[in-house]
This record gives C-alpha cells, structure tokens and sequence, in this order.
C-alpha cells in the first residue's frame, strides 16, 4: 500500500469487496442469471475487436471507471463505497455461475488477473475516494482546516504512479486471455 494513512481506508474497502463477492456468491440464482445475462451482453461487444482496439477499450473503461472513483471520493466517499461494492458483488456472482458451468478451478483461473492487478488498482483508487471523501466531512464538520485542494492533487498523482500502471498490467492480461481463448 503506498501510504501508511490510507490503509484504514484500504481495510474497509477490503472488507466491503470480501462481502459483497459473498453476497453475490450466495445471491439467488434468477438474480445470479440476470447479472450473468447482462455481463454477457457487455462483453459480446469486446469479442469481435483487434488486439489494440480490445486493449485500450479495456484500458479506457478500467482508468475512466477507477479515476472517477477516486474523484467522486469528494461527494463524502460514498461513491467509492458503492463501485468497490458493486465490482465485489458482480465478481461474486460471475464466480459463482462460472464455478457451477465450468468448474471453480477454471472460474479461479479466470478471475486471477482480475485479482493480481484490477481488483488492487480499484481498491487503492476507491482508498483515495474514500479519504478524500472524510476529509471534506472532516472539513465540513470543522474538526479540520487542511484545504482539500493538495489532497486531491496528492491522490491524483499517487493515481498515475501506483493505479494506472496496475490497470495497464491487468488489461494486457485481460487482452491476452480473451484473445487467447476467442
């Protein structure tokens, strides 16, 4: 983790992915179905594209998705909260119904550079949304005068050292799986 003050944050975020993948897990199956029927439609449109075209389609969707994140971290930290939930629960039931059609061992493989790369990238992206988020409450409540401005600056640049290299990795990856396997 790259800062000492943002593990807390990191911490929590983990614990609401951990659970929200177990919700999704868990969820009924007409629920599980219906994430798994749009899922597909998604990725239908990635099937068909050329190996950079996939790649920074890819790229594009995971840095705009993560760098938001981050930024809407402002609106008190609640939009981190719920893309760190929401990936969780989607990842969940995705892992579920492939574990059921193709076996949890094919469903691990599937999901590991998710897990080695993406997931990390979200988190530590969702970390920075999220402290940014309780320092304007902070700010908002007068328990605190340090101006948000530097902060941001400070969590944006940390976003291109630490996430985007991360996200970079995880959609090479992604890119050579699908390819590999269309």
């Amino acid at each position: 983790m790259p800062e000492r003050d943002l593990k807390p944050y990191a911490l929590v975020l983990s614990c609401i992915f951990a659970a929200a993948f177990l919700a999704g897990a868990f969820a009924p199956p007409p629920a599980r179905q219906e994430v798994t029927r749009i899922f597909r439609f998604v990725d239908g449109t990635y099937r068909d594209l050329a190996g950079g075209t996939l790649f920074l389609l890819i790229l594009a969707n995971n840095v705009i998705g993560s760098f938001l994140t981050l930024l809407f971290g402002l609106f008190l930290g609640i939009v981190p909260v719920m893309s760190v939930a929401s990936n969780g629960l989607i990842l969940g039931v995705l892992c579920r119904q492939a574990g059921e059609t193709q076996g949890y061992a094919k469903a691990a493989l599937a999901v590991l550079p998710h897990g080695i790369f993406e997931i990390p990238a979200l988190l530590i992206a969702a970390s920075y949304g999220l402290r940014l988020g309780a320092a304007v409450l902070r700010l908002a409540r007068r328990k605190e005068s340090t101006p948000i401005g530097p902060r941001l600056l400070h969590a944006v640049r940390r976003y291109f050292v630490v996430v985007f290299p991360l996200l970079v990795l995880a959609a090479a990856i992604e890119t050579a799986l699908l390819l590999a396997v269309s």
